[in-house]
Formats: C-alpha cells, sequence, structure tokens
C-alpha cells in the first residue's frame, strides 16, 4: 500500500449526506430559482454521490440529469435515493476532469518512497524534489494528452459544485505527506501544481460554458473557515470567472456565500462563493 491509498481514503465521507442537508437546500434552491422552464436539462460535473444537489426536487424542474464523475459508484449511490420511476431520466458518465490514473500515482509514491527508505531521515528534501519533479511533468503532460475538450454531453444548464480544487489536490497532498516524514519543506512541488493550476482551471471553466445552453452554476471554496490563504484550484477558477465576467463573456446574475460542512468530524468547513452565471 502507498501513501496514495492512504489518502484516497480520505474521500470518504460517511455522513456527508445528512451533514449537508442545509447547504444541499440552499444551493438547490439557488439553481431552481434560475430554471426558466420545465422540459430543461442540468449536467451535474463531478456528481459523486450527489450530497450537495436534492435531486428528487430537481427532476420536478428538469426533464433530464446527467451525472458525470470518475466515480461510478459514487453515482450509483445518488441513484439509489431516487423512486424507480425517476430513474430513467438521470443518464450517469464516467468521466475523470484530470486524467491522471491510480496507477500513475502509486508509481509515482513507490519511486519516492524507495528513495526515502534507503537514506530515511537523512534524505534531502530538495534533492527529492529534483528527482520528483520530472515525475510531475511527466503525469502532467501524459494527463493533458488524455483530456478531452468536451464533456460527453450538452445541457440547457451545467452545474458543478465543490469540484475545482478537487482535480488536482492528490499530488500536494502526497508532497504534504512527504514533507511531514521527513520534517522539511519544500516549495517547487506546490509551485509547480499550481502552475498546474492555472491551465487547467481556465480549461475547465471553458468547457463548462461549452457545453452550456444558457448558463453556469459554480459554486467553489473561497476560504476554510479558521485557516488562512487560499484553496489551491478553487483560487484559480475563481479568478478566470472573475476575468470572464469582466470581459462580458457572462453575466454574474446572483451570487452567495454559504457555509459548506465538508467533514465535521474534522470540523473542516468552507465558505463556498455560489453563482449563477448566464451565457452572453
Amino acid at each position: 500500500m502507498t501513501i496514495y491509498d492512504v489518502l484516497e481514503k480520505r474521500h470518504e465521507m460517511p455522513r456527508a449526506y445528512e451533514d449537508w442537508a442545509d447547504y444541499r437546500k440552499k444551493w438547490t434552491d439557488m439553481i431552481l430559482r434560475h430554471i426558466s422552464f420545465e422540459e430543461e436539462s442540468l449536467l451535474i460535473i463531478g456528481a459523486g454521490a450527489c450530497n450537495d444537489y436534492d435531486l428528487p426536487r430537481l427532476l420536478e424542474h428538469f426533464r433530464q440529469i446527467h451525472l458525470m464523475d470518475s466515480d461510478i459508484q459514487s453515482m450509483n449511490q445518488a441513484l439509489q435515493r431516487l423512486p424507480k420511476e425517476q430513474l430513467g431520466r438521470i443518464m450517469t458518465y464516467e468521466g475523470d476532469l484530470l486524467k491522471i490514473t491510480p496507477s500513475e500515482y502509486q508509481e509515482f509514491c513507490q519511486e519516492m518512497q524507495a528513495i526515502i527508505n534507503h537514506r530515511g531521515k537523512l534524505t534531502e528534501i530538495k534533492e527529492l524534489a529534483d528527482i520528483a519533479i520530472h515525475f510531475v511533468d511527466n503525469l502532467y503532460r501524459n494527463a493533458s494528452k488524455r483530456r478531452s475538450s468536451e464533456f460527453p454531453v450538452q445541457a440547457s444548464y451545467v452545474a458543478i459544485a465543490g469540484v475545482h480544487s478537487q482535480i488536482n489536490h492528490m499530488l500536494p497532498w502526497i508532497w504534504e505527506a512527504y514533507m511531514k516524514v521527513l520534517d522539511q519543506r519544500e516549495e517547487t512541488i506546490f509551485n509547480r501544481i499550481s502552475e498546474e493550476n492555472d491551465k487547467l482551471q481556465k480549461q475547465l471553466n471553458e468547457n463548462l460554458f461549452r457545453a452550456a445552453k444558457y448558463g453556469v452554476f459554480v459554486a467553489s471554496e473561497k476560504s476554510r473557515v479558521g485557516t488562512p490563504g487560499q484553496i489551491q484550484g478553487s483560487y484559480q477558477a475563481l479568478m478566470d470567472l472573475d476575468e470572464r465576467v469582466k470581459a462580458g463573456e457572462c453575466t454574474l446574475v446572483e451570487e452567495q456565500i454559504l457555509p459548506w460542512p465538508y467533514d465535521l468530524r474534522q470540523q473542516i468547513i468552507y465558505e463556498m462563493r455560489c453563482m449563477y452565471l448566464k451565457k452572453n
């Protein structure tokens, strides 16, 4: 088992549906305030188990809802909450927004661990970073070749919540774990990740608007309550969306700041910038 396998368990949120009830209601309310017709469709990117979307309420207003996520099992959990008569109006699509595979993460971890095992605490973090940066560059280069410039389906509206920060989160988690093991700091890998986020988030936002006929609903982390600093991925995405508004590509029709109780067990709560952006 690698550090990647251990970190993957962070995604398990057994009480998310219960804990996110108020956030789910307010986010769903916001979406429904801006729907013009009952015969429209909705595409939810990074849907997961839809713990932040009230699917039964949304199905009262949308003719069809499309779910896209890399985790088919999570989307199946969302479908299990629906009555059988509504299942025919839900379509699911498997799709990874970054395209780095689990085996590639595991290989990266194995290489880093082998170096650390050889020298233990005597491992110099700068030397490890010099080796790691070549792996990271290759991971991003190969992933870029695999990514599609389009989603598998277009819809009247597109929604995305809590996803921008998650697309490129695994590599910083891994690097942070190795720094803790060695009790040393080194920023080269973090800087490279931030640089990649600049490109990734612009590409994702472009795809969101390309897939939407009328507009896009976005909920992205503005900050973590009680913790200073920007949220990587989300920060770049929000900056890009603000630029699109300034450029006249879209109109910011509504914006709210909503608390998202991401993990109450660890007291992790985010302030979410929730927006409806109408295409111009």
